[in-house]
């Protein structure tokens, strides 16, 4: 049985080829013929065909291909795909509300049978829903039979609107900032900086927005972008934006996510707890205060990607050093 929540889940699609032989079919049955795929990016998530049976325009049979294994907490993003890849027959199939209900059966147990929801959406797209209560998944009709993809990275968490390809837009904005930041901190004419870091964030925003972030690098660089904003929700944004990058398989957005929460602590006048962030003032020692020193370990900062206590007195002490040079 398929099940959608912190469990794991059994599923891969379906693969529905039309062979509507009777004249008496109605309309809404031929809709449904064809090959069908769900994709995450370009990768082929689950493929499948149906058939409605010549003497009853009311049952279809065909079968529901997927990975035997994968885990979704809701529906849109899943992990621990595994295989090996199954067929899952389907059993029972009928059009009501425009839509075809159908059931498949785990072939290794004829007991274990879950009901999906197909629906046209338009043109060569549809729906599929699992039942009861699920989000329906985006899916597309296919030229023809397609293959499920095997090569998953069963620790990795998977998104439907995943791709690839990185934004450019997004690319060309954090290269921007990064840029503006190249002089170094006492050089920089803040001024200028600060309104085009506001520019930066309100473009950055309008792309999250419309749905134009979709990699790891794209959530990483926009977290970047926010983390030089001005205000404790900027800096909060950033951090949720890390966190989606480290989802997406962006291991080295664990820095920025504690920096920004660091950076996050220290708007709301709270001690940091990682030690990312240093306070650097004119004719003063360049300080990490206020820096809570004891709620996270060494350990746990090797894993964020963070220096250790005793580099980060090295680095602090460096800062000085360059500043009192010439």
């Amino acid at each position: 049985m398929i099940r959608i929540g912190i469990r794991t889940c059994q599923l891969v699609f379906l693969l529905l080829s039309a062979a509507f032989t009777s004249s008496g079919v109605a309309q809404e049955s031929k809709d449904f013929s064809g090959d069908w795929t769900l994709r995450i990016g370009k990768r082929i998530f689950v493929a499948g065909a149906v058939t409605a049976t010549p003497e009853s325009t009311a049952h279809f049979t065909g079968s529901l291909v997927r990975l035997q294994h994968f885990s979704s907490s809701d529906g849109g993003s899943f992990s621990n795909i595994k295989g090996p890849v199954i067929h899952y027959p389907i059993v029972r199939g009928a059009v009501r509300e425009n839509c075809l209900f159908f059931t498949t059966q785990n072939p290794a147990d004829k007991t274990d049978e879950d009901d999906f929801q197909l629906c046209i959406a338009g043109p060569g797209s549809g729906t599929l829903k699992f039942l009861p209560g699920a989000e329906p998944w985006p899916v597309t009709r296919e030229k023809g039979p397609s293959i499920v993809d095997t090569d998953w990275d069963s620790a990795r968490t998977y998104f439907l609107d995943d791709s690839d390809v990185s934004g450019s837009e997004m690319q060309r904005i954090f290269e921007r900032d990064q840029k503006d930041r190249q002089p170094g901190m006492e050089k920089i004419d803040w001024t200028v900086v600060n309104k085009a870091d506001a520019a930066r964030r309100e473009a950055t925003a309008q792309l999250l927005a419309n749905g134009k972030l979709h990699t790891g690098e794209d959530f990483e660089r926009a977290a970047f972008v926010f983390q030089h904003g001005d205000r404790p929700d900027d800096y909060l944004l950033a951090h949720t934006l890390a966190i989606v990058a480290v989802s997406r398989g962006r291991r080295s957005a664990l820095w920025i996510a504690s920096a920004t929460m660091d950076r996050y602590l220290n708007s709301i006048h709270q001690p940091q707890i990682y030690g990312t962030q240093f306070s650097i003032q004119p004719h003063k020692p360049t300080t990490q205060e206020p820096y809570n020193r004891v709620l996270v370990s060494d350990a746990l900062r090797r894993f964020l990607g963070v220096p250790s206590q005793a580099a980060q007195e090295e680095q602090r002490k460096q800062y000085d050093s360059e500043r009192s040079q010439p």
